[in-house]
Parts: C-alpha cells; structure tokens; sequence
C-alpha cells in the first residue's frame, strides 16, 4: 500500500507538471492572420501593437518582406529584398499594409527626411526602425530610431537618433516627424516602449549599452515636453544621470503595461543563449520591479543553428474571455537565405500566457 501511495503522489506531481508546462499555448488565430503568402506584409518583425480609439488595431513593423510567398513556403526575390517598416490595421482577421513606392520601388512607410536621394531612391544608407506607439490627444505618435550602414553585412548598422512620427487618425495619414532632443549625449536608446496608463505622465523606455531598461518621463498628454529621467533615486533633467530601472540584461525591445492594478515589464533575459520570457510586476512603471516569472522559452524550427527568437511584445488589448495575455515573439536567421528557403521563419508568432502566471506571487 505504501509502494503505491508514492506512486500516486509521483503520478500526481507528474501531471501537475505537465498541466503547468501546459497552460501556455500557441495562439492558432494570431498565428494564421499573420501566415501571409500576397498582398502586402507576408513577413515581419517588431510586431508592435496599439488599440486605435475607434477599436481596431496598428501593427508596427520592422523589416518587412512583401510579394508572394510560393506553395512549397519559398519567397520570391525583389527589389528592395525587403523595406524597413511597415504599418497594417487589423479588422477582425484582415490585415491591409502600409508602405509607399519611392520612383517606382516599394519603400517604407516612413523615411525619414534625409535619407539618401539620387537616382533612385534607396533607403540603404539610413532608414528607420520603429519603436512603440500610443495615442495622444486623437492622434497616433511612433517612436522611430534612425539607423545607418556604418559598416559593411547584415550587422554594422548603427543607432543615429531617436524621431517622434505623428499620424492622423483614422487613415493613419503622416502628419509630421519631431526630433526628440532630450536624450542627446546619451548612449541609452529610449523609445522601445511605452506606457500611458498611469496617472500624471506618460512613461518612456529604453535601453543603455549595458543592455539594462531605463525609463524617462513626460508630462501626460504632452510626450514632447521636456523629459526627467529615472536616477534609481528620483528625477533629473540631465538623460547623463539616468540610472537603470532594474539590474538585468533584457532584449531590445519589451513591453510596459498596466494589468488590473499592477504594472508589468515584459522582456527576453540575455541575448540569443538565453532567450526566455519573462515577466515583473510592480505598483509603479518605474521602479519596485519584483514577482519575476518566467514564462516561456521560444521555440525556433528545426535544428537550424542559425535561427533565433527575438524581442517578445505583449498586446493586452488582445486579452481573451479566458484570462490569457497575447504576447508575440519573431523568429530570424543570421542567414539571410534561409528567409527565402522557407518563409515560415520570419513571421510573427503568437502565444496565450495566462494573466494569473504573471500575477501570482513568485516561489
């Protein structure tokens, strides 16, 4: 009897086990919406998402592939290979992309006012990568990060400076693109994310060259009013003496958000050997980060070496009647053959966390 009450209890931890390493599923839905083969965006990343007042959804992309994805998942080549950003609306499971042709080649949506022209224009030089969006007073504003090409491959580009893309709404028309000037002097890259749901200010972070989250300020529905920075012990002007809000090395890109009655930062822990999502909370956007959880490891396909995931974002508008959190993760290659070999890889995917994970007090 004893030799089978511990086998019961083994049983019994095994499947709470399994039932644990369950609770985070693909989101199929999500997943398919963006498993494009034509017309517009068949392949991204960035995967910034913001819920627009009239209830639809603005997807921010990055590099972005466009024509068409072949039966057996090869992509065609073109001209560009791909563009640097791209916007699309959802409604319901449509998406309708966003981008410009420039003397006859597809091109961003949006160049920014000194990148290269001759001939033919070519965003080779510098170009932007987006960073978070919200709204404010009526109108969507992006945070988008100027590049250049300081060395020659696939990775000497170089962070130049960060803009401020102001759009109408509801045709999410360009209004106009702002310097932001408050960071200058500074190696820290502010932009990555956004959160506007406290009172009184609206929060913006970054990212130093230690690889640790920073965090500015403005004041709430002003983003271009002057700036104070997170010092670890208050607020200063002066973006030289920001310290980071939380002692960890985390991926470029992340996600603030206000969930219930606790802030949540969401991010991937050290670089492409340890990609695993994970999560804090805290009473405040700015500091007080405890609770850590760790969520799920991304899973890239096949045994290529070669393929990473990247940049998890979380979209809470997306929460469904069971209490999951949509959050997206990209996959790459630092192979750019393998995107054209199988167009699968580079493409948004999506999973369901469950918002009690992220919740609950951590053992």
């Amino acid at each position: 009897m004893k030799n089978l009450t511990w086998i019961g209890i083994i049983l019994g931890l095994f499947l709470s086990l399994e039932i644990s390493a369950q609770e985070i599923q693909r989101d199929e839905t999500f997943n398919d919406i963006f498993s494009r083969d034509c017309c517009g965006m068949t392949g991204a990343d960035g995967t910034y998402s913001v819920l627009l007042p009239d209830g639809r959804t603005v997807w921010i992309f990055g590099d972005t592939f466009l024509g068409t994805v072949n039966p057996d998942n090869t992509r065609e080549k073109r001209r560009p290979i791909f563009i640097r950003n791209s916007f699309a609306i959802q409604e319901e499971d449509t998406l309708r992309t966003f981008y410009q042709e420039k003397d006859g080649w597809e091109s961003s949506f949006v160049i920014p006012p000194d990148a290269t022209k001759g001939e033919k224009f070519s965003e080779d030089s510098l170009w932007y990568w987006p960073g978070d969006g919200f709204v404010e007073n009526g109108k969507l504003k992006v945070f988008m990060s100027a590049f250049w090409q300081a060395e020659e491959g696939g990775w000497g580009f170089r962070w130049m400076r960060t803009d401020l893309a102001v759009f109408s709404l509801p045709e999410v028309t360009l209004e106009k693109i702002e310097h932001v000037p408050f960071t200058e002097g500074s190696s820290i890259h502010f932009g990555h994310a956004v959160c506007d749901k406290a009172e009184g200010f609206t929060y913006i972070y970054g990212l130093g060259e230690d690889k640790k989250p920073y965090v500015a300020r403005a004041v709430k529905g002003s983003v271009m009013s002057p700036w104070k920075f997170y010092t670890g012990k208050g607020w200063s002007s002066d973006v030289k003496k920001a310290q980071p809000m939380l002692d960890i090395q985390g991926s470029e890109q992340f996600s603030v958000f206000k969930l219930n009655d606790k802030f949540v930062y969401l991010t991937q822990i050290g670089g492409f050997d340890d990609n695993t999502i994970v999560s804090y909370t805290s009473d405040v956007p700015f500091e007080g980060w405890q609770n850590r959880q760790n969520l799920y490891k991304p899973k890239v396909p096949g045994n290529d070496k070669d393929l990473f995931a990247y940049n998890a974002l979380a979209h809470p508008q997306f929460i469904n009647d069971d209490g999951e959190l949509l959050v997206s993760y990209n996959v790459n290659s630092f192979n750019l053959e393998d995107l054209f070999e199988d167009a699968t890889i580079y493409r948004p995917r999506f999973i369901r966390v469950p918002v009690e994970r992220i919740l609950e007090e951590a053992n």
